[in-house]
């Protein structure tokens, strides 16, 4: 399948090792997390989402829908994430993301549509 790169690169990100996932950056990524400010850096991008792996416990994919370009460099996947906090609950969370990898097989576009908020909110009262 000439998009095979998309799963790989989700199976690495589930891994939550900040080292499998700053393989994929290009050193021009452009990564949009969330509400958070664009990003164009790889140093910083390593940064802000190593900040993130280290505040939740663990994550999962689930893909629903993957789209691709006619280039098969261009991707967009529409996911539910599972996410699990550092208190052990799983929080799933509807997520679409848009991918470019650049010539050399490394991304140099990352957005991550997601609202976050729900995986940090306190746990509702049972």
């Amino acid at each position: 399948m000439a998009l095979e790169w998309v799963g790989e690169f989700f199976r690495d990100a589930d891994m939550v090792q900040i080292d499998k996932l700053a393989a994929w950056f290009a050193d021009d990524i452009d990564l949009r997390f969330a509400n958070n400010p664009p990003i164009r850096d790889k140093q910083t991008a390593v940064a802000v989402m190593g900040g993130f792996y280290g505040s939740i416990a663990g994550m999962s994919h689930k893909p629903v829908h993957l789209y691709a370009g006619d280039d098969g460099d261009t991707a967009s996947q529409y996911a539910v994430v599972t996410y699990t906090r550092q208190d052990g609950r799983d929080v799933p969370l509807p997520v679409s993301s848009l991918l470019h990898r650049n010539s050399a097989g490394k991304l140099d576009k990352l957005w991550i549509y997601i609202d976050i908020n729900p995986l940090y909110a306190e746990a509702e009262a049972q």
